[in-house]
């Protein structure tokens, strides 16, 4: 029986296999990927201008760049944000004809043997990473992490939206949605893994270029966990230990 990971494998072909090409991923993609910023920004003016009545455009302007290391507002845009785009995605999926959700996304069921090895990759990654950071007399915890958590207001709220809601929405996109589109093309799963990757790194641009060069090592090693596994569940698993490991160190040494 062949398997989403034997799909993304085969040269692109006549046949649709239920998904959207590469172009289809791009458009769609950027849809998506525009409608993700649109909501964040909805979301975090929402927080920052509660209770403002000085409503100029250089006042929105200042609040905004407020909001962006404001935690709570980090909360709520991420869920906002989750809650609307996952199930676009889904329907972007959907309306492929013979598409099959759980194919499409790659959501099989993993054993434990399969993902105690990725769960030990991930916890030496984040050792040496750490170490270099010291190393190198960088923070460990980025000053973007430690501003968001000293303002969470809500430490459960903040701690669910990092761990579920974000890892959630960016693995169902980028190892998910865009993997499976790029994966089917000339590309193969080598450029999948290091296209997705790349685009991950450049969405998280609250961080500095060393910060964005380490998510796109990390996003390297979650996309040979999804293609190694042939399931997302993989990914979606360390991104969510890794920002539990993050979050950890912000409200310890942060």
């Amino acid at each position: 029986m062949s398997t989403d990971r034997d799909l993304a494998l085969r040269p692109p072909m006549g046949g649709s296999y239920g998904n959207w090409r590469l172009v289809g991923t791009l458009a769609w993609g950027l849809g998506v990927g525009l409608m993700f910023v649109v909501i964040q920004t909805i979301a975090t003016l929402v927080v920052v201008l509660r209770g403002e009545t000085d409503l100029g455009e250089d006042k929105i302007l200042a609040l905004l760049e407020v909001g962006a290391d404001d935690g709570f507002a980090l909360s709520v845009a991420t869920f906002a944000s989750t809650l609307i785009c996952v199930p676009v995605l889904l329907g972007i999926a959907m309306l492929k004809k013979d598409s099959n959700i759980r194919d499409y996304f790659a959501l099989q069921p993993v054993s434990t043997r399969s993902l105690v090895p990725w769960l030990g990759i991930l916890a030496i990654f984040i050792v040496l990473s750490d170490t270099l950071t010291v190393l190198l007399g960088r923070p460990v915890v980025p000053e973007f992490l430690s501003a968001a958590y000293s303002s969470a207001g809500s430490l459960p709220l903040l701690w669910l939206a990092l761990v579920v809601a974000a890892p959630l929405f960016e693995e169902m996109f980028f190892r998910g949605f865009l993997y499976k589109g790029f994966a089917s093309s000339a590309v193969g799963v080598p450029g999948a893994i290091a296209i997705t990757a790349f685009l991950w790194a450049a969405i998280h641009m609250q961080y500095d270029l060393y910060g964005m060069a380490t998510i796109f090592v990390l996003g390297i090693v979650y996309g040979l966990a999804r293609a190694s596994s042939g399931s997302l569940v993989v990914p979606l698993i360390l991104h969510a230990v890794t920002n539990i490991v993050a979050t950890a160190e912000a409200a310890l040494i942060g």
